[in-house]
């Protein structure tokens, strides 16, 4: 828990992994994160997360080259997370969208922060369901809905 306010920047590099056990088998996809912010306030916390989805790497190749196809189809080379929840809840929930080109996923994630007075990190963790989506694989052309567990750990620098 914290009780800082301020503006920190997100360190590039580190990964947040998308994992589900929607499919015949377990599914996990990471992508590094590019940069975004973290800004707190007395009663708002703002949280904003950019991903390489050019770096994407799922688990299977066969899954890999659909979600790099799902990519390229809908343009969407960078995702950009911007959400908003209540500073007084902790871990923070936040919500908002996803997007990447022409896809818009609401999402909403625990944000953690740590140490909390000070934090250095932002331990990120909740679920994400992707609907009225296709997958360019035979056999997996019947799903539509997905849901993933996310969860990853980014550095913070004061801004």
């Amino acid at each position: 828990m914290t009780s800082a306010t301020g503006t920190w920047t997100i360190e590039p590099g580190s990964p947040i992994t998308l994992q589900t056990h929607d499919f015949p088998t377990s599914l996990e996809v990471s992508a590094p994160v590019t940069g975004g912010g973290l800004q707190i306030a007395r009663s708002t916390v703002r949280l904003r997360i950019e991903m390489s989805l050019e770096k994407l790497h799922a688990s299977n190749f066969l899954m890999q080259g659909a979600a790099r196809a799902m990519v390229k189809r809908f343009d969407g080379d960078v995702l950009i997370f911007e959400a908003e929840g209540a500073a007084s809840d902790h871990p923070w929930a936040v919500s908002g969208n996803a997007r990447a080109g022409q896809v818009d996923v609401p999402m909403s994630v625990e944000a953690t922060p740590q140490p909390g007075d000070d934090p250095r990190h932002l331990l990120l963790g909740g679920f994400v369901t992707m609907n009225d989506i296709s997958i360019p694989i035979p056999g997996l052309s019947g799903i539509s809905s997905i849901t993933f567990s996310l969860a990853g750990t980014v550095g913070l620098q004061v801004s």
